[in-house]
């Protein structure tokens, strides 16, 4: 093993190659970021159903009546999600063509 390649002689602290250019590792980081936001927005998801779907609707002892309760909230709760998350989408599309961002 060189000793170049132990202090990053051949290759950045990223694991991106020395050679990249800037615009390879501005793509790199925006995909990275974009990765890691879907997944804090699918926690939060997951969170807020939890939160206020299985709060609402289960209550000790279970009857079969939760289960509808459970799986109205849930449909509510994504179908307003969605909208909700299309209608960001958008906004950060355009402002992304009108050079905003």
């Amino acid at each position: 093993m060189a000793l170049t390649s132990i202090f990053g002689g051949s290759s950045s602290s990223s694991g991106t190659p020395a050679t990249s250019s800037p615009s390879d590792v501005k793509t790199q980081l925006k995909s990275q970021i974009s990765q890691e936001l879907a997944i804090a927005n699918a926690t939060e998801l997951v969170n807020k159903v939890t939160e206020n779907c299985f709060e609402k609707c289960l209550n000790a002892p279970y009857a079969a009546s939760q289960d509808n309760c459970v799986d109205q909230c849930l449909a509510k709760y994504m179908r307003s999600w969605n909208a909700i998350s299309k209608a960001y989408i958008n906004r950060i599309q355009q402002a992304s063509v009108n050079g905003e961002i």
